[in-house]
């Protein structure tokens, strides 16, 4: 007898626990109608602050292991976004200098301050990494932001870009500057104007539980590994690029 007949028939809610335990119904679709939302139905999420109050957000898990894989590149001078968390976390000891780029003036950490796509202030060919992760979705004239950055950045120097697929918009301040969101065709473009296409690798990480539950704010902790590391391209979250110069 079929899944879909037990289920048809009624059969006893613990025998279907059971078989659902042993894995019988990991592919399972069910018929119309017969969806179960579980915690899923309700229309606010879990988090309005991207799962932080819930051991952190979803998406982190796809751009720290990006930086973690090419952590390589991070090192030398290397110019940061907002602060240096990853240079620190992920360049080390391979960082001679870093640098930040804020856009407020109050920022005590910042050695520029400025707008990355109208940033004159930031000397040509000076920076050996760029760890651009996040950023550009806030940017209105994001074409210009990447212009800086492949003139900032020393022959040979490298970016490691991450942009938002699927994702909420933040609730708080940057919510008002929220103005975009990306696919991985529409990176692969704005990356190709500026590097030569065997300098740039573009990939997308996701699936339609990360996406949803990146949706609802589910917290990473309560997400498992093989569910995070399942990579459907239809629904990025996180799209990352890493192009050298």
């Amino acid at each position: 007898m079929s899944i879909k007949s037990l289920i048809k028939r009624k059969a006893p809610a613990s025998f279907l626990y059971m078989l659902k335990k042993a894995g019988f119904f990991r592919n399972y679709i069910p018929w119309p109608g017969r969806i179960n939302r579980g915690d899923f139905h309700r229309k606010k999420p879990f988090s309005t602050v991207f799962g932080y109050d819930r051991g952190g957000p979803v998406d982190r898990y796809y751009i720290e292991n990006f930086l973690k894989l090419n952590a390589s590149n991070i090192k030398g001078r290397v110019l940061e976004i907002g602060d240096n968390e990853y240079t620190l976390k992920f360049g080390g000891e391979a960082v001679t200098k870093s640098d930040i780029l804020h856009i407020d003036e109050k920022n005590a950490k910042a050695t520029f301050v400025g707008d990355l796509s109208n940033a004159p202030q930031l000397p040509d060919d000076s920076f050996d990494c760029i760890v651009l992760t996040q950023t550009l979705h806030l940017i209105y004239n994001y074409m210009d932001a990447l212009k800086t950055c492949y003139r900032v950045l020393k022959p040979g120097g490298s970016i490691l870009l991450t942009v938002p697929g699927i994702s909420p918009i933040a609730h708080d301040e940057w919510g008002d500057y929220w103005l975009w969101s990306f696919t991985k065709a529409s990176l692969t473009r704005m990356m190709s104007e500026l590097f030569p296409s065997d300098h740039v690798k573009i990939n997308a990480y996701g699936n339609v539980l990360a996406a949803a539950s990146f949706l609802y704010g589910v917290g990473l902790p309560e997400m498992k590994k093989e569910e995070m590391d399942y990579n459907d391209p239809h629904y990025p979250v996180i799209i990352t690029a890493l192009a050298i110069k």
